[in-house]
């Protein structure tokens, strides 16, 4: 059964196509089905309906007539360029075309200030030169071989074409046949085809628009820089072939771009209309066979300056004068001087020849330009005219308004205009000779001038005169509570004043320095530079303009008054002759400051330095600090040279619990050379261990592991700066020898009697054992669980507890029963250095180790 079914369903479905085909009719193939065939064909059961669907949309394909799409090349892609005409060309870059290399005609000089206005538009490398065509087709668009039109039938019937106009210029239609429509324009072809479509397709109507637009080719000629034959969009314009041609040479026009059609030119192009005005009305668009044309550049015009477009401008009959020059150049800027202009141009002589213009004035305007000429149009003056400028410790400093009788207390109006910090007695005036450019200096005291209006410290103002107000060395910020601080809080403060101090006579040599310099600038041989100096105990010691009239007091106040430990009954003053120009002598003059002597009178001259000296003996408050068992502890001032006796009995001595021999005493200087000296070892240390790593036996590697320990003691030990004394000697008043001389930051400590004796170093328990005056060192060291085997048994040695050492190594002349050991004593047990012998510096590290120790225990016990 089955063999045979098969046969016969593909006679049905055969027979049954042939009859579709038949009721459609040939020449509706292409057209949509009618209801009626829709209707007979969704009749059938659905496997007999795919595949007469099938079978007749591929007799459909095999009898519709194709319209093929013409073959053309790229659009805007220019034609390969001959090989050997590569060297004028270079890759910017490997995705992009090739930019121009310019002749050395065309390179810009390095005295070239100005650039050709409007080639930079063909600048850069743009991803595409090709028209928009994704807008509405013009309605004078020409039909040509290559265009594609889009055909669509609606109606009692629809259906649609793609259609290309042939090589001869015909356009094949279903249903109407080939219609020649090349060389008409867009809207007559569309008026054709419906015109057609009513008288030969009753019942039907067409709508027609573009598909794929035709490549066209044009010619590209003359100052471009890529001349050729080009294939452009059907839709191009001028504009968009040149871009293609890689755009104008700076010796082509821009002014003045043909467009030549069957050797007759149809179109002129002026690119000054697009830049300047966005006119693009002559920018045409191209038809098959189009020249397009760039002849040399015309006359030229530069301008520079203040304008808002410098350039160099190409200039047509129609725009030939400078007021042409200016509109193109978009007028003059803000900062335009128009009375000050020249036009600079080449005479008949061959020489350049520069005319002077007011272009206030319109009469200029009107005046011809020549090829090669240049406009300069100048700018105002940077400077102000009718200010002054108030700078330094001012709450407005800044440039102020001048007028005729202007004053200080006009400018600086009150206290409130200046800030806290401002130094009251000194500030200066700088004015300009407007003839020479020299500098002139007055100096004012800010006080008088607000004080009175007619002190003779309210100067007169000029124009351009600079005004200068500096910083109050004196000045600091008062708290209220500074009775209440400390004397470590008020010693801070201290410092940070002197800080302070030293940041002002900064800020006031910064804003005299440029004073200075220009005061040395224009010093002569018969005007030397008016310029003094002083130095020493003052607050603000440097060089100072040299006033008319200037005296010794008048430097002292510019240097903000003498410190607190001046020496004010004699100075120094040094002043210099040159005898004549044959030789220059110092000169040395003793004079006397105090207060009301006539010395501060004294007239100074050119190079005078003034010396201040410091009161003799003169220091900041020393203190020393008492601890422990003192009648009277704390910190107390002391005089230079006094000695520890002497303040022991100001402390009222130590008590009756005191152990003198116990009694630590802590210098800073010497804590300052135990640092060092700590640094220093611990420096040597770290190198001895980094050169013994290289060693691989036992013994290197036990003795780089001990080193390591004692680095670390190192770095974690406190340098306290313990001197040793003899306090019961100190206190006894026949053994003045015995007696010390105090130092700022010396610190006493005397404790109790101990009663504990230490053990320390190579010992298997190092502690602290309660002191058994029938007990010896040995004794000790057995309570401490004995000798360790790294440790020198030679070299044992106790330190007493007023830090003095004592060797009590054991002999046969000595027994153990005198080796007498007290309380308050270590023991030290170092190690055995022979033993260590891949590194050195043992002895002294451990030894400084110890050392640090026991001052810490004895400050600790305390």
């Amino acid at each position: 059964m089955f063999s045979i079914r098969v046969p016969l369903r593909m006679k049905i479905l055969t027979t049954l196509s042939l009859c579709l085909i038949g009721l459609i009719g040939a020449s509706t193939f292409a057209q949509n089905l009618s209801p009626e065939q829709k209707a007979k064909i969704n009749a059938l059961p659905p496997s007999l309906r795919a595949q007469a669907m099938a079978e007749l949309e591929k007799y459909q394909a095999s009898q519709t007539p194709r319209s093929e799409r013409l073959e053309q090349p790229d659009v805007v892609i220019p034609y390969q360029i001959d090989p050997r005409a590569k060297g004028a060309f270079e890759a910017s870059n490997p995705n992009s075309t090739t930019t121009i290399e310019e002749t050395p005609e065309e390179r810009k000089t390095d005295t070239d200030e100005l650039e050709p206005f409007g080639y930079d538009l063909f600048a850069g490398s743009p991803t595409t030169f090709a028209p928009v065509t994704e807008i509405p087709i013009p309605v004078d668009y020409v039909i040509g071989p290559g265009d594609q039109v889009r055909i669509q039938f609606f109606g009692k019937e629809s259906s649609s074409y793609d259609l290309y106009v042939t090589r001869d210029g015909l356009l094949q239609i279903p249903e109407l046949g080939p219609i020649a429509v090349a060389g008409q324009r867009f809207t007559e072809l569309k008026e054709e085809i419906s015109q057609r479509v009513a008288e030969q397709m009753i019942g039907i109507q067409a709508f027609v628009t573009m598909g794929e637009l035709r490549s066209i080719r044009v010619f590209i000629l003359g100052d471009v820089n890529r001349p050729g034959s080009y294939s452009v969009s059907s839709l191009s314009t001028m504009v968009n072939a040149l871009f293609v041609s890689g755009g104008i040479k700076p010796i082509g026009t821009l002014r003045n771009i043909q467009l030549k059609r069957q050797g007759d030119v149809v179109g002129e192009l002026d690119l000054y209309d697009l830049l300047l005005n966005g006119d693009t009305s002559g920018d045409a668009r191209l038809q098959p066979g189009d020249v397009i044309f760039v002849p040399p550049v015309g006359q030229l015009a530069g301008v520079s300056g203040e304008v808002k477009r410098p350039a160099i401008y190409e200039l047509t009959g129609n725009e030939s004068t400078i007021r042409d020059l200016v509109d193109m150049a978009g007028g003059f800027s803000a900062t335009a001087y128009t009375p000050i202009s020249q036009l600079e141009r080449i005479a008949a002589s061959g020489l350049k020849e520069v005319k002077d213009l007011d272009l206030s004035q319109q009469d200029p305007f009107s005046t011809n330009l020549r090829d090669g000429d240049l406009l300069r149009v100048f700018s105002n003056l940077e400077r102000t005219d009718n200010v002054v400028i108030l700078e330094g410790q001012a709450e407005r400093p800044g440039t102020y308004e001048w007028s005729e009788g202007m004053q200080i207390s006009d400018l600086v109006d009150g206290y409130d205009a200046i800030v806290p910090s401002a130094d009251l007695q000194y500030a200066l005036v700088v004015s300009r000779n407007l003839f020479n450019g020299q500098i002139s200096v007055r100096s004012f005291s800010l006080e008088s001038a607000l004080a009175d209006e007619e002190s003779p410290n309210n100067l007169s103002l000029r124009k351009r005169d600079r005004i200068l107000i500096f910083q109050d060395a004196t000045f600091s910020e008062i708290d209220g509570e500074t009775a209440a601080e400390d004397d470590e809080t008020i010693v801070a403060k201290a410092e940070e004043d002197e800080e302070e101090e030293k940041d002002s006579s900064l800020k006031r040599s910064e804003m005299l320095a440029p004073i200075i310099a220009a005061l040395e600038r224009q010093a002569t041989s018969e005007e030397p530079e008016k310029i003094v100096e002083v130095s020493g105990f003052v607050r603000n010691p440097g060089r100072y303009p040299l006033e008319e009239n200037m005296t010794l007091k008048d430097l002292v106040r510019a240097a903000g008054g003498f410190s607190q430990d001046a020496f004010t009954l004699e100075a120094e003053l040094i002043r210099f002759e040159d005898n004549q120009k044959r030789q220059r002598e110092t000169i040395l003059l003793p004079v006397k400051l105090e207060s009301g002597g006539s010395g501060l009178e004294i007239s100074l001259r050119s190079f005078d330095q003034l010396l201040v000296k410091r009161i003799p003996d003169w220091g900041e408050r020393e203190n020393i600090t008492l601890r422990g068992e003192i009648k009277f502890p704390g910190t107390y001032t002391i005089e230079r040279g006094e000695t520890l006796s002497s303040v022991l009995r100001r402390a009222g001595g130590i008590t009756e619990l005191a152990y003198p021999h116990a009694a630590v005493f802590f210098r800073e200087s010497l804590r300052k050379s135990e640092l060092e000296q700590i640094q220093r070892l611990r420096n040597r240390m770290q190198e001895d261990i980094s050169s013994s790593q290289f060693q691989q036996d036992a013994s290197a590697t036990e003795s780089i592991e001990t080193a390591k320990n004692l680095v670390e003691q190192l770095d974690s030990a406190e340098a306290l700066g313990r001197l040793v004394i003899d306090l019961p000697a100190v206190l006894d008043t026949d053994s003045s020898h015995f007696d010390i001389t105090l130092r700022a930051g010396d610190e006493l400590i005397v404790p109790q009697k101990p009663q504990s004796v230490t053990i320390i170093g190579s010992v298997n328990y190092p502690t602290s054992h309660f002191f058994d005056p029938g007990l010896n060192r040995d004794d000790y060291i057995g309570l401490s669980g004995g000798l360790l085997k790294r440790a020198d048994k030679q070299s044992i040695y106790v330190v007493r507890a007023n830090g003095r050492v004592e060797n009590l190594e054991r002999s046969r002349f000595f027994p153990r029963s005198s080796q007498k050991i007290l309380a308050g004593d270590t023991i030290v047990v170092p190690i055995d250095v022979d033993r260590m012998k891949p590194l050195r510096y043992w002895g002294e590290v451990s030894q400084i180790i110890y050392q640090l120790a026991l001052g810490a225990a004895a400050v600790n016990s305390f």
